[in-house]
């Protein structure tokens, strides 16, 4: 696990706004700043920043925390790996331990175990003897100025990058977890890239993760990328994202192609938007990184069969946070470095501009597929449809696309909606029958992996036997992508395939369990989160008041807690210490304080704000007291006739009480009434 101290100090090198501003433009009101919230469409900022605090808080979506909860969900990280992220971009070595016992820096290891491999695959390309790599990369347009700034490089195989990265202190275990090494049948190591040219991988801050290598002449895989590893997701990574950034926040339009070599081309034309995916198809998680910086993606695909799949599968991410989803398939099967070889950038850049809207496009490839003329072709037609807005179907824009399919099939919009349910069904039972063989599939994995003494026994069973070197061979020379997964025999279903269905029981057994609030309680513990805001704010102008929150009944138990914690606080305390006391008494406290708004919305002092607050929180404190009174005097028909006195007169001075707060709160001009609401007519 990692420290306190090291989590302390990854949150003192992290500065909030800085973070938060290289996503989204921020703008100072006051003490604070606001802006559009990265993580739901808005046109309206309700998004800000307490700088003294370091808190944030979205007031559209409720969303809101420290810095940690910030990188947490925008890189859909946990909070240790969150912990870890901010480190790395911060250059703080932070050391877990695990059962008492020092676990070191893995993730440093091996983006040095991937840096070092990157330099070493470029001095190979730039000074090696074999010249064939850099005949291939200038036949393709990139002479030795791209190479460079690119860091390509050429893997020659035969235990070189092995050699070397042993002779700079890398264990075997740190290549075979960076998966740039293979471990062998007799136990040594071969490199797990041989004869390609090489095109370095890099995460956000621009360090090398991954790789991934062309064949230059023939032969499979054309491509080879690197397996995944504790670094590289290839569902979560973008090639180019690290210098493309910049580029798709000043154009709020992010362009992904399907090739290394395209992104290139796009770049040394002067498109600097762009990225490219990793083998595989656009993912959630790629839209999830690319939605944080532009809300216009456009998917520029291969003119082949493949491309216009590839654009029928991102389908699914059409509505996700008011995203404009475009899509341009380049003619007669080009991919764009051949367009830009053949017509320039400039050309790109107007079919880029002229980006046709995907479910659009779609379509009409649809009627091209069938011909719609024939009831045969118009059924098959209508049958893909159907078929490809199945991950749509609870969209609350469906009948605009059962709309939009018989307005180009000539079909009644009736008959487009009860074909729809059939094949609804359809896709629905063939979606339960694979997950069911995959479950199949994954006990029976379980049982041979059991048999065999373990996962780790059968792998190297099976190494033993498949990828032993033959006599006189060279070692190892190559797997195919995933190679170290080969051994498996079913396939594989990784463990967050069922996130989903755990997130759905979790949330149905929260919601069992979330307490029935009151109006006027939800009021109430609105009003003590704007008193939170203010006081972890301004500590040492409360201290006066220290009486009047005594008198408070809070609803929260927490709120109360960081109450107390902040006013034990010595005087002169600053905002920072004052939330690290907060946080001592509640984890939670950075996202309890950060909802206020009364410090962005209030012309008044802050004394006045302070003292509607303590008011208006005492208002709700009387008013429940005074509800409870009268309803245990209609009700309770036990009580003693000098109990029900007491309880009367008791109930008499609240009630006089709620009047002379209520005067006080209305002697406040707005918009202080959003606190208030209706009720004032309560009492």
């Amino acid at each position: 696990m990692i420290t306190d101290e090291d989590r302390e100090r990854v949150r003192a090198a992290t500065d909030l706004v800085q973070l938060v501003q290289e996503t989204v433009p921020l703008q100072p009101r006051g003490q604070e700043f606001w802006g559009c919230c990265p993580f739901h469409g808005e046109k309206t900022p309700s998004f800000h920043i307490i700088p003294s605090t370091q808190v944030w808080h979205c007031f559209g979506c409720g969303e809101g925390g420290d810095v940690f909860s910030y990188v947490m969900k925008r890189e859909n990280l946990s909070f240790p790996e969150s912990i870890r992220y901010l480190a790395d971009r911060a250059g703080i070595e932070i050391h877990d331990t695990q059962d008492g016992r020092q676990r070191g820096t893995k993730r440093s290891r091996l983006i040095d175990v991937c840096e070092e491999t990157a330099a070493f695959y470029h001095t190979m390309l730039m000074r090696g003897k074999d010249a064939r790599p850099r005949t291939y990369f200038a036949s393709r347009g990139m002479g030795g100025a791209v190479c460079r700034t690119y860091r390509l490089g050429f893997a020659p195989g035969r235990g070189a990058l092995v050699s070397h990265l042993s002779s700079h202190g890398f264990t075997p275990q740190e290549m075979v977890d960076a998966n740039v090494a293979m471990r062998r049948s007799n136990g040594g190591l071969a490199d797990r890239f041989f004869d390609r040219v090489m095109f370095p991988i890099f995460d956000e801050q621009g360090r090398c993760i991954a790789f991934g290598g062309r064949i230059m002449g023939q032969g499979e895989p054309k491509y080879l990328n690197t397996a995944e590893t504790p670094l590289f997701h290839k569902k979560r990574n973008l090639y180019g994202f690290n210098w493309a950034k910049e580029h798709i926040v000043a154009q709020a339009e992010a362009i992904v192609v399907e090739g290394y070599t395209d992104a290139i081309a796009c770049w040394e034309a002067g498109i600097g938007n762009v990225v490219a995916t990793l083998g595989t198809a656009l993912t959630e998680h790629h839209v999830k990184t690319l939605t944080r910086f532009a809300k216009r993606i456009v998917y520029l695909f291969d003119g082949d069969a493949a491309g216009q799949k590839a654009a029928e599968r991102a389908i699914q991410f059409i509505e996700r946070d008011s995203m404009d989803l475009r899509c341009v398939v380049l003619p007669d099967g080009q991919d764009p470095m051949e367009f830009i070889s053949a017509h320039g950038g400039d050309a790109l850049r107007e079919r880029i501009s002229a980006a046709e809207p995907l479910m659009d496009f779609v379509f009409r490839k649809l009627e091209d597929r069938s011909d719609i003329s024939t009831p045969g072709g118009r059924t098959k037609a209508l049958q893909d449809a159907c078929r490809l807005i199945y991950p749509l179907r609870r969209s609350y824009m469906i009948d605009s696309y059962y709309i939009q399919i018989a307005d180009r099939l000539g079909l009644d919009l009736d008959a487009v909606r009860s074909a729809a349910g059939r094949v609804f069904r359809d896709v629905q039972r063939e979606e339960e029958v694979s997950s069911r063989r995959e479950r199949e599939r994954a006990a029976a994995r379980e049982r041979v992996e059991a048999s065999r003494g373990g996962s780790a026994g059968w792998r190297e069973t099976m190494r033993g036997s498949s990828n032993a070197p033959r006599r006189g061979a060279s070692p190892a020379p190559d797997f195919v992508d995933g190679a170290d997964e080969v051994d498996v025999p079913v396939d594989y279903v990784p463990a967050d395939a069922y996130d989903d269905a755990t997130a759905a029981q979790s949330a149905r057994q929260q919601a069992a369990t979330m307490p029935v609030l009151t109006d006027l309680e939800r009021r109430s513990i609105a009003g003590e989160r704007e008193l939170l805001s203010l006081l972890t704010s301004y500590p040492d102008v409360f201290r006066p008041f220290a009486e009047r929150i005594t008198e408070i009944d809070w609803v929260d138990p927490r709120h109360e807690a960081i109450a107390w914690a902040v006013l034990a606080t010595p005087e002169g305390t600053e905002p920072v210490q004052v939330m690290d006391a907060a946080r001592a008494v509640c984890p939670e406290a950075a996202q309890l304080v950060s909802a206020g708004t009364i410090a962005v919305t209030s012309s008044h002092p802050t004394e006045v704000n302070i003292g509607f607050l303590l008011d208006t929180l005492e208002l709700y404190t009387v008013r429940r007291r005074l509800r409870a009174s009268q309803a245990k005097l209609r009700q309770d028909r036990s009580l003693a006739a000098e109990d029900r006195r007491a309880l009367t007169i008791q109930a008499t001075k609240d009630a006089a009480r709620v009047h002379e707060l209520e005067r006080a709160v209305e002697g406040v001009a707005d918009p202080f009434r959003l606190l208030d609401g209706e009720g004032a007519s309560e009492s």
